[in-house]
């Protein structure tokens, strides 16, 4: 997506990269550290130096600043091995001192060297915190002393060690006085100080969390995204977060719910997940994985899709152009990308500003990057090839730190070697909060707090704080002494309560934000916040009244709650509806009737009264029947019908609420024609067979829309019509209906759908052929049939994917496994001869064979017998895992997957096998386990089975993907595949597909 921004653009240094002018280096090595800065294309008037190389630095995985100036740099030996618990490690924690600016460090000490899976770094309250995987590890030291004055002591334990590189990062302290850190989606963990039990610890995956030094609380603050790796403030205390994989850049919203590369929320009723706040991608478009190299199209939109360290710049270095925009290391582009942030309704949205690092070297890893005390901004390089984890083959030798910063004649070089700022008086580190420079103003904030924590703050420094509050005239620096008197003690509610009328309403937002930070708000703080939820016109204090709900105790929610569901003009807004959800969510359970009542019937916004139905309908249905009846705004009809529409798909015969025939007959007169098809739809779930014709005259009724008659199908679907299979035979060639009409023939196995799907199989459309085999391949005769089929040549066979084959040994039935051993080959088990098979491969496809491969055939190869499941470039399936990335061109690596697919299976993609009571066999990933159903994400479609229609339900633990794939192909067919698998970007189908029997 292209920026929208272009004003903002304008005050961006153009970025001008002069490729010939750059020195000659071997993909075999980087540029050598002493000449990689010079290597670099930056802005007009910046310079990049080097700051610490190898063998001064290597693996820089993380670093921060001390209250010196220094660097503390930890330096991972271990990723990405990491050792079990009780471990010693050999990670170290070293600090690099540059007194005098010249941006080369003068001075390094190793502070620590027993590091276990260290993975960031903080420095502050009397001590270093490290995350070190599995727990968050405080090493105390005294002042002036650069080591440790004691052993480390773990604070928290409960991480996730079996996640390689999603993994705990980034600690960093808030403006709020809390220690902040992310954590990656494969780190499912359970958090909580050592000795916690389970009820005691906090559930988590991906997304931001904190921990207070001295309340000793951990809490998530907003959950979602990937992996994130990179975490900072803007001037108005707002967090982002960037992320690899999938959108790069997120508005950190306390309780918000963020989307997610795959799986389910680990809060329950969630139902729609936050959108980045992002209105572009850093790569050209396709699936994310396709930008991995930064080449192309990927190179103009920004690199690639993995981006590393945050940084909003707030120095006083850079030109004032840059302020207040957030930069981030893209691995794949080797540079850093800069976004451009503007407010926009309750939140933020990113624009994208020019690239403003390139470093012209394909091992450049940007893994993290601050400004310091002189403005300058330093960048650490991980330095290494291959993804953005390398986990067998790790280049341990190299590692960077760079600094850059805007060579201005006018701007001395900053004198650090006396700085020292735990050496300020109260009153020098208060009037460091009009710094400029952002770095002072945070180091200054936390050792007051650290000195209040003491018992040692001159009594005047609270004073002095809150004339800054009330006479600065820059909102920011109000903000930087509001944030400072709390986190000494002084901003009592009589403080926060007043500024709930300021002026201000960022001033008025962080006054609720803190007001809510112990969950203990007063009557009077909540009675304020239902005013400034009815009346407050700023989306930004709606916002932050929003996220208060979820510090709230639920039952005093109500009036805070209608209130700010009454705004309709915050039913567009980027964050308020989904917020404004998350809040309200517990009152459903707690009064399904009042919530109807209140909460649905006064809401504005659309998505809150469709998903408090479907809260709703499973607990109670009479409250929703009577809002219904009560009301008269078919908008309200709509939203509440297709949330109980969706709740009711998981029960089998629910209960006809009462009233609902009478109900069921006024909206079917709904000049709204969903409003009249859900109505019928319902009507058929409660049991009122007398709906049935009539759903059966839409369902073939060609001049009703697709979507009515789509609804009518599923219903009769859901309630297994008897007189659905004769149907069927009509609409599975039917254009309008035929996806869902062939999936719901798996359901009969019906022996007239069977022989129509196989005569006209050729007429259909590639998604119906799909559909088609997956139906075919679910039930012992139908399979027989299929193989027949392909046996015969009337279905090709490279049309049959690994899936289906899979599915179709998965009947276990003798009679199928023959035929398809016959006709398919042979579905072996595991076996330990695959290096053997690896090098027989290697040796007879070596790469001047490959060269003569047809790709495009390949490509076809591949879109019939892996793209039901696997993504490849712009086009596939997302059941099984994305290949577009990794180390496809390594043929060892590709050799082992397509050989060996389960010899490493993620949890999120292993196989499950159910057998419904009726014969039926099912495969797919449990996406969803409630008590009375399961959800089975298979290729086509989420499957809702009830648990009562199982007969057995088993998780494998292996791969979609059969062993054998290349069995059955010829020579070059398969050298094809093997070239278009291991080839660098996406090729053109064949004009005219291959007889069916080549």
């Amino acid at each position: 997506m292209q920026s929208l921004f272009g004003a903002a653009l304008g005050l961006v240094v153009t970025a001008s990269r002069c490729f010939a002018a750059a020195p000659a280096h071997s993909a075999d090595h980087p540029v050598p550290a002493t000449e990689a800065a010079g290597h670099m294309t930056l802005p007009d008037g910046f310079k990049a130096t080097l700051f610490a190389g190898e063998p001064d630095v290597v693996q820089p995985i993380a670093f921060t600043f001390d209250d010196r100036g220094r660097l503390w740099v930890v330096e991972s030996m271990t990723y990405p091995k990491w050792l079990p618990p009780g471990a010693e490690g050999k990670d170290r924690i070293v600090i690099f001192d540059d007194p005098d600016g010249s941006g080369h460090f003068h001075t390094k000490k190793i502070f620590y060297d027993k590091g276990v899976n260290v993975s960031s770094i903080a420095v502050g309250f009397g001590g270093v915190w490290l995350c070190s995987i599995p727990n968050l590890v405080f090493i105390p030291m005294r002042d002036g002393e650069d080591q440790p004055s004691g052993p480390p002591q773990v604070v928290l334990d409960g991480w996730n060690t079996q996640t390689k590189h999603n993994v705990i990062n980034r600690l960093d302290w808030g403006p709020d006085g809390w220690l902040y850190g992310l954590n990656g989606i494969q780190s499912d963990s359970h958090v909580g100080p050592p000795g916690a039990t389970d009820a005691q610890r906090v559930h988590l995956n991906c997304g931001v969390w904190r921990f207070h030094p001295t309340r000793k609380t951990f809490e998530v603050v907003a959950s979602g995204t990937t992996n994130p790796w990179g975490l900072d403030w803007d001037d108005y205390g707002q967090a982002f977060i960037t992320n690899c994989v999938i959108a790069h850049l997120w508005h950190v919203i306390p309780g918000a719910h963020y989307q997610r590369m795959y799986g389910e929320d680990v809060t329950p009723n969630t139902f729609s997940l936050m959108n980045t706040c992002a209105d572009h991608l850093h790569w050209g478009g396709g699936d994310w994985t396709s930008s991995r190299g930064g080449l192309g199209a990927h190179d103009a939109a920004g690199g690639g899709h993995a981006h590393v360290g945050a940084m909003v710049y707030l120095g006083d270095n850079w030109p004032d152009s840059y302020r207040d925009g957030i930069f981030m290391c893209n691995l794949h582009g080797n540079r850093v990308n800069h976004d451009v942030l503007e407010r926009k309704g309750s939140g933020y949205v990113a624009h994208h500003g020019k690239d403003f690092l390139f470093a012209n070297d394909t091992w450049f890893r940007g893994i993290d990057l601050h400004y310091g005390p002189d403005g300058g901004v330093f960048v650490a390089d991980w330095t290494d090839t291959g993804e953005c984890h390398n986990y067998d083959a790790v280049d341990r030798s190299n590692g960077r730190i760079y600094k850059v910063t805007y060579a201005s004649s006018a701007a001395p070089r900053a004198d650090l070697s006396t700085l020292n700022l735990a050496a300020l008086s109260d009153a020098e580190l208060v009037k460091l909060q009009l710094q400029k420079n952002d770095w002072w103003v945070r180091h200054a904030r936390r050792l007051l707090q650290e000195r209040a924590v003491a018992g040692k703050l001159d009594p005047a420094t609270a004073p002095a704080l809150l004339g800054y509050l009330k006479e600065q005239p820059q909102v920011p620096r109000k903000l930087r002494a509001l944030w400072a008197l709390y986190g000494v003690g002084a901003a009592d509610e009589a403080l926060l309560r007043g500024l709930l009328d300021h002026p201000e309403p960022a001033v008025r937002g962080w006054a609720i934000r803190l007001a809510l930070d112990e969950r203990k708000p007063s009557d009077a703080i909540l009675a304020r916040l239902t005013e400034l939820a009815k009346s407050d016109a700023s989306p930004v204090v709606r916002l932050e009244v929003a996220s208060a709900l979820q510090r709230t105790d639920p039952n005093k929610r109500w009036a805070i709650a209608a209130a700010l569901l009454g705004h309709r003009e915050d039913m567009s807004d980027a964050n308020l509806p989904l917020m404004d959800w998350y809040g309200v969510e517990p009152l459903a359970a707690i009064d399904p009737a009042r919530s109807a009542s209140e909460l649905i019937a006064g809401s504005q916004i659309p998505i809150v009264r469709e998903y408090l139905a479907r809260r709703i309908a499973p607990l109670q249905l009479d409250p929703l029947v009577r809002l219904l009846d009560q009301s008269s705004d078919p908008a309200i009809h709509r939203d509440v019908l297709v949330g109980m529409h969706d709740a009711l798909r998981e029960q089998r015969n629910p209960p006809m609420p009462n009233g609902w025939e009478i109900l069921a007959s006024r909206l079917d007169k709904s000049p709204d024609r969903e409003v009249r098809v859900q109505a019928r739809v319902l009507s058929l779930l409660f049991g009122n067979r007398q709906i049935v014709p009539v759903l059966r005259e839409v369902v073939v009724d060609a001049k009703a829309e697709p979507a009515e008659r789509r609804s009518a199908l599923e219903g009769l679907i859901q309630v297994r019509d008897p007189q659905l299979a004769a149907l069927l035979e009509k609409l599975i060639t039917d254009v309008a209906v035929s996806g869902p009409a062939i999936r719901a023939a798996a359901a009969f196995g019906d022996d007239r759908t069977t022989q129509i799907l196989l005569e006209d199989y050729r007429a259909l459309s590639d998604s119906d052929k799909r559909d088609a085999l997956i139906a075919l391949a679910s039930r012992p005769p139908t399979a027989l049939a299929l193989l027949d089929a392909v046996e015969q040549e009337k279905v090709p066979r490279r049309d049959v994917s690994a899936f289906v084959v899979r599915q179709i040994s998965g009947l276990n039935d003798p009679q199928v496994s023959k035929k398809l051993a016959a006709v398919w080959g042979t579905i072996r088990p595991s076996t330990g001869d695959k290096a053997a098979r690896i090098a027989e491969y290697k040796k007879k496809y070596p790469p001047e064979k490959l060269k003569y491969a047809d790709r495009s055939n390949g490509r076809l190869l591949f879109s019939k017998s892996c793209a039901l499941c696997h993504t490849l470039f712009d086009s596939g399936g997302t059941l099984a895992p994305n290949i577009t990335g990794s180390q496809r061109a390594n043929m060892d690596y590709l050799l082992g997957k397509v050989l060996d697919p389960n010899s490493v299976v993620s949890k999120d993609y292993q196989m499950t096998i159910v057998q419904k009571k009726d014969g039926q066999v099912i495969t797919g990933i449990v996406s969803k386990d409630s008590p009375q159903t399961i959800t089975l994400r298979t290729p086509t479609e989420d499957l809702i089975l009830q648990k009562q229609e199982i007969a057995k339900q088993k998780a494998s633990g292996t791969s979609m993907m059969p062993e054998g794939l290349l069995d059955g192909l010829s020579d070059n067919d398969t050298r094809d595949l093997l070239a278009y698998l291991a080839g660098p970007d996406q090729v053109v189908l064949p004009a005219t597909q291959p007889a069916a029997g080549k």
